[in-house]
């Protein structure tokens, strides 16, 4: 084959090549990809940050930091871990992740419930109360009077104002009676003798000034 008989084929090639038609990028490349993938991280970021709420929203404040402290220190260990090791596959991240994400939605389903107790505090069938005492938490930790009065028997209790604040009675027969301005229940009832009661805020620091006394008369 003579130099004469390359070069027809070489610029027939050339111009072949020029005008061939460009590859067809797949219709769920350009469409389906971009409008879905944003969407499901958003729908796993959502369901991320309602789960964790529910668990801190379940404890109390102790439990709140311990479970804060443990989430940040389990973030930055894998990040570390991942970083540290580049050539993990593909596969073995996304089962990481999605264990994580499994593991943190079980906890937000098992803490629903005790997360969404925002009405009565779980006492005794007491009956009907005699009086309701009304207690409102207000701004510059303190409540809104210093003394409160009650008849003796079935008092119900009634807690608002600035969320972050707790109603309790400093007596040990009313260690498990506790309201909440938020994320707890804000109401409740206690049978209570005639006598003076404590009332405080059990939040740490604020019960220097968020104190009450509540006198029960027969």
């Amino acid at each position: 084959m003579t130099e004469t008989d390359v070069l027809p084929a070489l610029v027939e090639s050339e111009h072949l090549g020029a005008d061939a038609p460009a590859p067809q990028t797949p219709w769920r490349s350009r469409f389906l990809l971009p409008v879905l993938l944003p969407l499901l991280s958003l729908a796993v970021v959502a369901v991320l940050v309602l789960d964790i709420s529910r668990v801190f929203l379940a404890g109390d404040k102790d439990a709140a930091l311990v479970m804060g402290i443990a989430l940040t220190v389990a973030i930055m260990l894998g990040a570390t871990l991942i970083a540290a090791a580049p050539r993990l596959r593909s596969s073995t991240v996304a089962m990481i992740l999605g264990g994580v994400f499994l593991l943190v939605s079980a906890g937000g389903l098992v803490s629903l419930g005790p997360s969404l107790d925002e009405g009565t505090a779980a006492t005794p069938e007491l009956g009907p109360a005699r009086a309701t005492v009304t207690v409102v938490a207000k701004q510059g930790n303190e409540f809104d009077a210093d003394d409160y009065t009650a008849p003796a028997g079935v008092v119900r209790f009634e807690l608002s104002g600035e969320p972050g604040h707790t109603l309790a009675i400093a007596d040990p027969q009313f260690s498990d009676f506790e309201l909440r301005t938020s994320g707890g229940p804000s109401s409740g009832k206690v049978d209570l003798p005639p006598g003076e009661y404590r009332l405080s805020c059990t939040v740490t620091g604020h019960a220097a000034t968020m104190h009450a006394t509540l006198s029960v008369t027969e």
